[in-house]
């Protein structure tokens, strides 16, 4: 699954290289720079950098919001520890916890009632990607552990199945057939997710995608998932069941 900081690993790559040259010079006498002191100084520029990432990506309004809180923080990180300028933050932290707590319960909400059956993986995971198996109307939920589920080997019924996934600090796979309709909704909190074709993440970001099918079938799935510090992909994918 993708996240919005892991499209842009470039810019761990480059900071890895920059801090092996250093490294280098300082064993060579050529400069005598404290790692641990540059990274205990300047480490807020990675903040700044997944800001302008997710600005840049602008996958939903949420992201935007997530880019900017980043940008700021970063910005107030790097100007307090080269005592250029001192923010008191303690305002900002009293509202982001309990407003990040409300967002939880809310995306839970938005979830479908009509789904009974429920599939825990706590420290666990669940697996559905070798054999035939029945689909249906589930929720599956990953507590710092993970789903994958192909369901181009499962026997889809003639008729609209609901799937429910959470994930917190876990992750969850699912791949569709790419000849049926599938309607996709997400949220991710401190999260990522990536649904078909659209991927979003930071902060809180939410999205929404479909895919039409061959327009024969009358199966359908429909979709609503929600990554809390963890990650969903819901990807399409040739039919192979049988």
């Amino acid at each position: 699954m993708e996240m919005s900081f892991l499209k842009s690993r470039w810019i761990v790559g480059v900071l890895i290289i920059f801090l092996g040259v250093i490294a280098l010079l300082n064993n060579f006498g050529f400069t005598e720079l404290r790692l641990s002191d540059m990274i205990s100084t300047y480490w807020p520029i990675l903040l700044v950098l997944w800001g302008i990432d997710a600005l840049i990506s602008r996958g939903s309004k949420g992201e935007v919001v997530s880019g900017l809180i980043l940008v700021f923080l970063g910005v107030t990180f790097i100007g307090r520890n080269l005592d250029l300028f001192y923010l008191d933050l303690s305002l900002f932290w009293n509202l982001f916890w309990p407003v990040i707590i409300i967002l939880v319960g809310v995306s839970f909400l938005k979830g479908s009632n009509k789904v009974k059956k429920s599939n825990m993986a706590i420290m666990g995971g669940i697996e559905r990607k070798r054999d035939r198996w029945d689909l249906e109307s589930s929720s599956y939920f990953a507590l710092m552990g993970g789903v994958e589920l192909d369901l181009t080997l499962a026997n889809i019924p003639d008729e609209e199945v609901i799937l429910d996934l959470t994930a917190i600090m876990g992750g969850i796979d699912i791949w569709v057939p790419d000849n049926i309709q599938v309607i996709c909704e997400g949220t991710s909190i401190l999260g990522g997710i990536e649904l078909l074709d659209r991927a979003t993440g930071g902060i809180v970001a939410s999205t929404k995608a479909s895919q039409n099918g061959d327009g024969e079938s009358k199966k359908c799935i429909k979709i609503y998932s929600r990554a809390i510090m963890g990650g969903i992909s819901v990807q399409s994918k040739k039919n192979i069941a049988i």
